[in-house]
């Protein structure tokens, strides 16, 4: 592990420091949660100049490598779990298992309610009521991710019955009550979580989250559900794959 800049060759030297740092992040010698050396103290360890080092410092902060504290300083951030949740269709247990995560869910809030203004858009008008499903994920006993689910009453007997803190919603509504799901619309943006959000999500109001709304299709392209999705930007990152098309 590097840990000496050199000034003799044409690496830059802002890029020199920033990988010695994320080696030592990557080894445990700075832990998550730590705080790293101060801006003065790099310039002296490394003998190079405070824009040098505020450089590497922004850049690891803007990867979600570090995080800054206003009047504190900056620390080692939590490790992001990566998903591919944009891309494909799958539950939250599903993901979680094959990357070998420890998971659990809490249920919020089980609920018939009628249909409102937003509901009516969505859905048409075709529905009186809907199931609210309210769930608080947590991955490594830590909140991770708010989901609040609605679907039409018709679409399943009985489903507030159902133990959605150990099962998937998904699976049972495959296997309990024959849909064949399809596809997902889903749209993602940054906003500020609520106050109420904020106490189950562990996180400052006003703080980043991000809010996925994810429409669920049947193969016959029955809308079946709607999903608003809050995940705690500091703990989560998505990654899509997108294919080249040329004219």
């Amino acid at each position: 592990m590097t840990q000496t800049i050199n000034k003799d060759i044409p690496i830059p030297l802002y890029y020199q420091l920033k990988e010695i740092l994320k080696d030592r992040i990557k080894s445990g010698d700075l832990r998550t949660g730590e705080l790293i050396p101060s801006e003065r103290e790099l310039v002296e360890q490394y003998e190079i100049s405070r824009p040098t080092v505020r450089q590497a410092v922004n850049e690891l902060v803007s990867e979600g490598l570090l995080r800054k504290e206003h009047g504190k300083g900056t620390y080692v951030a939590k490790p992001k779990i990566s998903q591919w949740f944009l891309e494909n269709l799958t539950s939250f247990s599903d993901e979680m298992v094959e990357k070998g995560l420890e998971y659990s869910t809490k249920v919020l809030k089980k609920t018939i309610v009628s249909a409102d203004s937003t509901l009516v858009e969505i859905f048409g008008d075709r529905y009186k009521s809907y199931y609210r499903l309210d769930r608080l994920r947590f991955v490594k006993n830590e909140p991770y991710v708010l989901v609040t689910t609605y679907l039409p009453v018709g679409t399943a007997e009985d489903l507030l019955d159902e133990d959605f803190e150990n099962a998937s919603l998904y699976k049972t509504l495959e296997a309990k009550y024959g849909l064949n799901i399809g596809y997902a619309d889903r749209v993602i943006e940054a906003v500020n979580v609520t106050e109420e959000d904020a106490k189950h999500l562990g996180v400052d109001p006003m703080h980043a989250v991000q809010l996925i709304t994810t429409k669920g299709f049947l193969e016959d392209d029955q809308l079946f559900e709607y999903s608003i999705a809050r995940y705690r930007g500091d703990t989560s990152n998505f990654t899509i794959r997108v294919s080249y098309k040329s004219r």
